[in-house]
């Protein structure tokens, strides 16, 4: 059904007149398919997965007053957990109503978070086996319910963006629940376990984050707090609030650029407490091919053994400005009570360990083709 309604869309799309698509609408996408050889820890396969491929419809329209446009954009997601393109969602990525000036853009929908945003230009390795956000945004080692991850995008949600101030940008969002934000709602659950102490909007979220980008390098801090997010097993089966902060950034000398996190999450409980983890990325241009490597490690956090290292080295040739193909390998390796694994990026099919273990090191090899359009 989801797949008949994204062929409408793109139907009804391209039976728009040339001269209302030219001026105010813009049909998009991008196609990331890999062939991946994964083991994690117990098995190992060969998959082929789709990594945040998307198809979208943006536009805009100007309001003849002070200079305000309406915008708005529909994104679907063309990927899936366990198959290649299958139960793609028409709005499975940022999809908003806004308006727009010389104020900046303000965006009503389901949208990225700032804290998200903010250091998208340090990830060399998005939406691959060596993804950033497999280590940090996340907090692994806890052994139960805890909200797995700081990158988020989010539905229920106002963001802002500021205009450009010299090189300066910040942003800002809230959201109203990240669940069911009516005032009677019911079943209302938290990682599958009931809560009828849950009211709407007690599962809210805020976002914020500044950028600052002047000539070679670029500076991102951001700060994001999940309200009723973490599951305390010792306190009485509590649901704390979470919150995360980091810092970070990219330096450009001629054809290398370095990137460089830190960042703190705090799961509000006393079973687990907090976690530092920081990364260090490198990539360099030769001419039209690449070469990349980066390393990421999160600390413990107040549980014993539950750090991680990951190791990612990759390659890629842009054949053109929209086509290209790429190579990575990435390993992480778990202390004995931590469980992280590919998980919680872009990533298609993430490899996670294998259910109810600790302690497994996952790895894998992938090669992939994208095209932009």
């Amino acid at each position: 059904m989801k797949r008949s309604v994204i062929a409408l869309a793109v139907a009804g799309a391209v039976a728009m007149p040339a001269a209302a698509i030219a001026d105010a609408t813009t049909l998009y996408g991008r196609m990331n398919v890999s062939l991946d050889a994964v083991d994690n820890g117990e098995d190992s396969s060969g998959q082929l997965a789709s990594n945040s491929s998307r198809l979208g419809v943006r536009g805009s329209e100007d309001l003849g007053i002070a200079g305000l446009r309406g915008v708005f954009q529909i994104e679907a997601g063309l990927y899936s957990d366990n198959q290649t393109f299958g139960n793609s969602d028409l709005t499975a990525r940022n999809t908003f109503l806004g308006l727009a000036g010389d104020f900046g853009e303000l965006r009503l929908g389901k949208h990225d978070t700032p804290y998200k945003m903010a250091t998208l230009p340090l990830n060399f390795f998005a939406d691959t086996l060596g993804d950033i956000n497999h280590v940090t945004s996340r907090m692994g080692g806890t052994a139960g319910p805890i909200d797995p991850t700081f990158y988020r995008r989010l539905d229920n949600t106002v963001v802002f963006m500021s205009p450009d101030f010299n090189g300066m940008k910040v942003m800002a969002s809230y959201t109203t629940d990240r669940g069911d934000d009516r005032p009677s709602a019911t079943n209302r659950t938290f990682d599958g376990i009931a809560q009828s102490d849950v009211d709407a909007n007690d599962q809210s979220a805020g976002s914020v984050a500044a950028t600052f980008s002047e000539g070679p390098m670029y500076v991102a801090v951001a700060y994001e707090r999940l309200n009723r997010a973490s599951f305390d097993p010792a306190n009485g089966g509590t649901i704390e609030d979470a919150e995360a902060w980091k810092v970070g950034g990219t330096y450009k000398i001629q054809d290398l650029t370095l990137a460089a996190m830190y960042e703190n999450i705090d799961s509000g409980t006393s079973t687990f407490g907090d976690r530092d983890a920081f990364h260090l990325g490198a990539k360099y241009q030769l001419g039209q091919a690449y070469l990349m490597g980066s390393y990421t490690a999160a600390g413990d956090n107040d549980a014993d053994d539950t750090a991680a290292q990951m190791f990612a080295l990759g390659a890629g040739y842009d054949f053109s400005r929209r086509t290209g193909m790429y190579a990575t390998y990435a390993t992480v390796r778990n202390d004995d009570a931590a469980d992280y694994g590919f998980v919680g990026s872009g990533k298609g099919k993430g490899v996670g360990l294998p259910e109810g273990t600790v302690g497994e090191d996952v790895s894998g090899f992938q090669v992939g083709v994208t095209h932009n359009f």
